[in-house]
């Protein structure tokens, strides 16, 4: 009897190249993924993200959620590598490709349909009296955005108006103290100022599609995280989905997370559209690319560019196909 084993068959180079394979992709498939940083403010469209990690619908081992103070913060953070990612307007994901930083669109979070308006006096009637005033406008994409779509509609150029840089917190004291006969502003201010009898000229419901908040990543996160982003996508929709079903859980954790009264919510809500996963599809599907163009043609007239940016291809529909 043989005390021995019998010798195994020599192994075949393909058979090699396939144990090889098997073995980097069960390396791979242990190896665990990096924590994804996400930035994130105050602006109702991104709490839903906040909301499900809060909840931990949205895993915090996979997920760092970051509340930052200003959108200006989150770039700077996306810049030097702080952040994988961050809830920006389409024009800061613009001014950031300009700056360098290499972002992509993952997903659409809301898109403002009335939530930002250009409001005025009670005795200014329409938007041909605008001529010769002074119109309040943050020195952002948005407010060039609105601004320059007024004008459009107003038929009216902007040397025919006034524009005062104003910040949004100095917007209500303007207006009071009678320094502007016009606003461009948003909610909540803007609720606050129509109770005062501001009338509405002009919203964003007037050019749909043009101010877009968006979930950006950089693109090496794309690569590193893409089990942590997919729960990210996901965990927004889920959030989107309950606040449907269960309105009045969703706008107490809103009320205390933006510090405003349950009455504020409705008009800052029914100013904002909020794609669910077949609208975002279309706007990721090749809309988005071509609201990006004009709102950077836009950004250029308005000297709020420093170079020419080439944006190809931003969007990235992996991650809203691969919930469904």
């Amino acid at each position: 009897m043989n005390a021995y084993p019998p010798r195994s068959c020599p192994l075949s180079r393909r058979q090699l190249l396939q144990a090889g394979l098997a073995a980097l992709a069960l390396a791979g498939c242990s190896t665990p993924e990096p924590l994804l940083r996400i930035g994130s403010n105050g602006w109702p469209g991104y709490l839903f993200i906040s909301w499900a990690a809060d909840t931990h619908v949205l895993n915090r081992k996979q997920v760092r959620l970051l509340h930052i103070s200003s959108s200006t913060s989150s770039l700077r953070a996306l810049s030097a590598g702080m952040l994988d990612g961050a809830c920006l307007t389409l024009d800061e994901v613009i001014s950031a490709l300009a700056e360098g930083i290499p972002l992509k669109v993952i997903a659409v979070l809301d898109v403002s349909h009335g939530g930002d308006v250009v409001l005025a006096r009670s005795s200014i009637t329409s938007l041909g009296q605008l001529a010769g005033r002074r119109i309040g406008v943050e020195a952002s994409a948005v407010g060039a955005v609105m601004l320059d779509a007024m004008l459009q509609r107003a038929g009216l150029s902007r040397e025919q108006v006034i524009p005062v840089p104003l910040l949004l917190d100095q917007h209500e004291a303007a207006f009071d103290f009678g320094s502007v006969d016009a606003l461009v502003t948003m909610e909540p201010q803007a609720s606050r100022l129509r109770a005062g009898g501001a009338r509405v000229l002009f919203s964003s419901a007037d050019i749909p599609g043009r101010i877009v908040d968006v979930l950006a990543v950089r693109e090496d996160a794309l690569l590193n995280t893409r089990q942590a982003l997919q729960a990210l996508v996901d965990s927004h929709f889920a959030m989107l989905d309950k606040f449907s079903r269960q309105r009045a859980e969703a706008y107490a954790y809103m009320a205390a997370q933006m510090g405003v009264n349950h009455a504020e919510l409705t008009p800052i809500f029914a100013g904002l559209r909020l794609p669910g996963r077949q609208e975002n599809l279309r706007w990721l599907g090749g809309r988005l690319d071509d609201e990006a163009r004009n709102l950077a043609n836009v950004m250029s007239r308005a000297g709020l560019l420093p170079k020419p940016v080439q944006l190809g291809r931003l969007a990235v529909p992996d991650f809203v196909e691969g919930g469904r």
